[in-house]
C-alpha cells in the first residue's frame, strides 16, 4: 500500500508521542501548527531545512517520510499496562508498526519464511489439561524432548518462523503479537529481565498458536497462555523431580537455582508448582506474600544468566549487505540505526585476541 509525506510525518509524530503544538516547539518555532497540519494533510511541501528539521526533532531519517513501504497489521493481541495514557499506547502501536513495516521491507528481498507449523492445531483449549498436552506436543514436534531446559526461547521461536521484534520501552508494557500478510509476529518490551520475556515470548505464542474453546472469557485465555509458557518452560515431570510431589516449603535458594537453570521467574516456579499440587494455596499466598514484603514482585534478585534477543533480523540485514541486495545506507535506514553503527557491526572484533 502506497503512502504520502504526509501519512508518514503524522505516523512519525505519533510515534514520538508529540501533538502539533509539541512538534512546533521542540523545533524551535520554526514552522507554525497551521503548516505541520499542511504538511500532513498533503496541501503543502517542506523544503529541504525544514525537512532535516523535522527528521531531527522527530527521531526518524529523512528517509523515512518518503518510504512508500506500509502494511496492515491483523488480528493484533496487545497487553498493556494499566497506567498507559491514550497517547502513549498510540506512540507504541505507531513504533511497532513502523518497526515490523521495516522487518517486512527487508524479508522481501527474500524467499518467503516457511508458514508457521502448529503440530497442536487439532487441540481444542478449553482448560489446563489442554494446555499441558499442547505444551508437550510442541516441546517434542520441536526436538526439545519432555525434561530438558531450553536455553533460547527467543532463537527457538525465530527458528519457526515467529518474527520476534523488541521496542524499547522502561516498563510500558509487557508483549504484543498478531500477523502480517498470514506472517506471525511477537514484539517485546526490550527492557523487561529475560525470564520475564522467555514467559512472555511463550504467552505471545499461545495467542498465535492455540485455538481455544468459544466458551471461555478472554480473561481465561489470558490465563491458559500464561500457563502454556510456564508448562513449556518447566513441565510437570520436570518440576517433579526438582522440587518432590509434596512440599510444605520451597526455600529461595533453590528457586533461584533453578530459576538460573530453567529461565523462568520464582514466582512463576511457585504458580507451576501450585497448579501441580506441589505446594497448597495457603504455602503460595504465603510466598507471594514475602515476594511482595521483599520488594520482588516487579524485579527478583539474580537474573537468568543468558541474554535472551532476537537475532533474524540482524542476520538477514548483514546478508543483504553481503549479497549486495542493499546498501549500508539502506541497512541504517532498516534497523532505524547510523551508517557507523552499521559498518562497525561488520567489523569483526575479538575482546580476547590470541597472542
Amino acid at each position: 500500500m502506497a503512502t504520502s509525506f504526509g501519512q508518514r510525518l503524522k505516523a512519525a509524530r505519533v510515534m514520538a508521542g508529540l501533538s502539533m503544538d509539541a512538534l512546533v516547539a521542540k523545533m524551535g518555532q520554526r514552522v507554525s501548527k497551521q503548516a505541520i497540519s499542511k504538511y500532513e494533510n498533503g496541501l503543502m511541501s517542506p523544503d529541504s531545512a525544514i525537512l532535516i528539521s523535522l527528521s531531527e526533532a522527530l527521531g526518524v531519517k529523512p528517509d523515512y517520510f518518503f518510504s512508500k513501504y506500509e502494511i496492515a497489521i491483523e488480528s493484533v493481541n496487545f497487553r498493556k499496562k494499566a497506567t498507559l495514557g491514550k497517547k502513549t499506547v498510540e506512540s507504541l502501536k505507531a513504533r511497532i508498526k513502523d518497526t515490523i513495516e521495516r522487518y517486512s521491507e527487508l524479508e522481501a528481498f527474500f524467499s518467503p519464511a516457511p508458514p508457521l507449523s502448529n503440530p497442536a492445531s487439532n487441540i481444542t483449549v478449553s482448560g489446563f489439561a489442554d494446555i499441558q498436552e499442547s505444551a508437550m506436543i510442541l516441546r517434542s514436534a520441536w526436538g526439545l524432548g519432555a525434561e530438558g531446559a531450553i536455553g533460547y526461547v527467543i532463537d527457538v521461536l525465530e527458528e519457526h518462523s515467529i518474527r520476534v521484534i523488541e521496542i524499547d520501552d522502561s516498563d510500558g508494557f509487557d508483549g504484543l503479537s498478531g500477523w502480517v500478510s498470514s506472517s506471525p509476529f511477537i514484539v517485546l518490551n526490550s527492557d523487561s529481565p529475560s525470564d520475564r520475556k522467555r514467559l512472555t515470548a511463550l504467552h505471545e505464542f499461545a495467542h498465535l498458536s492455540l485455538k481455544f474453546s468459544d466458551s471461555l472469557s478472554a480473561s481465561e485465555q489470558e490465563k491458559l497462555c500464561h500457563s502454556f509458557g510456564g508448562v513449556f518452560l518447566l513441565p510437570r515431570d520436570i518440576l517433579i523431580k526438582e522440587l518432590g510431589a509434596k512440599r510444605l516449603e520451597v526455600s529461595f535458594f533453590e528457586l533461584d537455582r533453578l530459576k538460573k537453570q530453567y529461565g523462568i521467574s520464582m514466582q512463576a516456579i511457585m504458580y507451576r508448582a501450585r497448579q501441580e499440587g506441589i505446594i497448597s494455596e495457603y504455602v503460595h499466598e504465603s510466598f507471594s506474600r514475602e515476594i511482595s514484603a521483599k520488594g520482588w514482585r516487579k524485579q527478583e534478585p539474580n537474573r537468568y544468566p543468558i541474554e535472551e534477543h532476537p537475532s533474524r533480523f540482524q542476520q538477514l540485514l548483514h546478508r543483504a549487505i553481503s549479497e549486495e541486495l542493499i546498501s549500508v545506507s539502506k541497512a541504517a535506514y532498516l534497523s532505524n540505526s547510523s551508517i557507523e553503527d552499521i559498518r562497525s557491526q561488520r567489523i569483526l572484533t575479538n575482546d580476547t585476541p590470541h597472542p
